[in-house]
């Protein structure tokens, strides 16, 4: 008995000893307190950039509406996904679609003011996420069949997910952010087909880029990992709180639409995000461009992209470079065969 309790104190001192031999407060300070780039500060003012709404009744209506949608429509997801990846202005036929004239309505009226979950892997916001993925794809498919009649009331309904993607800019999870971008390259990747004039808004969603906000969930991520291990702080999280800031910077830095950034070490790989995100530049030049030759206009041959410009032949519009992503992804093509 007596030699098992000095077995077991000596097995206590040596996880003793191992604990303190990788614990390194000092250094998870230091790293913690750098700033991030953008103006974004440190890890510890993360928290300071979400502040928080409380949840008013049109969410609840527009969360009652969507879930009344018909979960995993393979015919709706199918036909958008086709539509996206259709390098011509042409629309096909739709399969039955539900009714979303409640909930566009609800979107292009009122303000939606979402709860909120934060915590990192909260099951709960990738439920919501889910929701709101299904009622976006329900409203692109909804404008597509418009559009292919030349109603312009298609425009509503894209207007109505772009709105749906702004409700969820005040929400700091990554997988809440990448749901904003997601719907609104689903919007600009069929908007070149919509019938004319594009109406005004449309000009201001074009302006706004998604990489600051995924960048600042980025940290807001990060920052939760931090606060999380603030019991065992070590070197090695010291290590990798300064290798996303080293990503961050890099991608803030990035003038090209081509990026291959590292991957971060701490939480879900976000290397395709960055690829869509940046991608998604492009993408808005591609739909710019082909609006502009419907209207019988010229197009914008230089790029944001310092790694690419374009061109038109008459019948082909053209990115100078594939930027490939990776499935499940099915983005719009860069080479589009546009009709006046």
């Amino acid at each position: 008995m007596k030699k098992a309790l000095i077995i077991v104190i000596a097995a206590l001192g040596l996880l003793t000893s191992i604990f303190f031999s990788f614990r390194n407060e000092g250094a998870v300070a230091t790293s913690a307190a750098q700033s991030w780039p953008g103006q974004m500060g440190n890890l510890g003012t993360t928290r300071d950039r979400w502040p928080v709404r409380e949840p008013n009744e049109a969410s609840a209506k527009l969360r009652s509406l969507a879930d009344a949608l018909p979960k995993n429509d393979k015919a709706v997801e199918d036909f958008v996904a086709r539509e996206i990846a259709r390098d011509e202005n042409s629309i096909a036929e739709p399969p039955a679609l539900p009714d979303v004239s409640a909930m566009r309505e609800l979107l292009l009226r009122e303000s939606v003011a979402w709860e909120r979950h934060d915590e990192v892997g909260d099951e709960r916001a990738s439920a919501m996420r889910a929701m709101h993925m299904t009622l976006a794809r329900a409203l692109v498919a909804d404008a597509l069949a418009k559009g292919r009649d030349k109603n312009l009331a298609a425009w509503d309904a894209l207007q109505a997910v772009w709105k749906l993607a702004r409700s969820l800019e005040g929400h700091p999870q990554i997988m809440t952010q990448t749901a904003g971008l997601a719907m609104a390259r689903m919007v600009n990747a069929v908007a070149w087909k919509m019938p004319l004039p594009a109406p005004a808004w449309f000009g201001e969603f074009q302006t706004h880029d998604k990489v600051q906000t995924l960048l600042e969930a980025f940290q807001h991520q990060t920052a939760s990992y931090w606060q999380s291990t603030r019991i065992f702080p070590t070197k090695w999280f010291a290590s990798s709180i300064d290798h996303d800031r080293k990503i961050a910077e890099e991608l803030f830095n990035s003038t090209g639409c081509d990026v291959s950034p590292s991957m971060n070490e701490v939480g879900t790989d976000l290397t395709a995000v960055w690829r869509r995100a940046f991608r998604y530049r492009a993408e808005r030049e591609a739909t710019a461009n082909a609006l502009r030759v419907r209207e019988g206009k010229s197009i914008e041959t230089k790029s944001q992209c310092s790694d690419g410009g374009w061109t038109f032949d008459g019948t082909t519009l053209r990115f100078s470079r594939e930027i490939t992503t990776a499935p499940p992804d099915t983005p719009m093509p860069l080479v589009l065969r546009v009709k006046q």
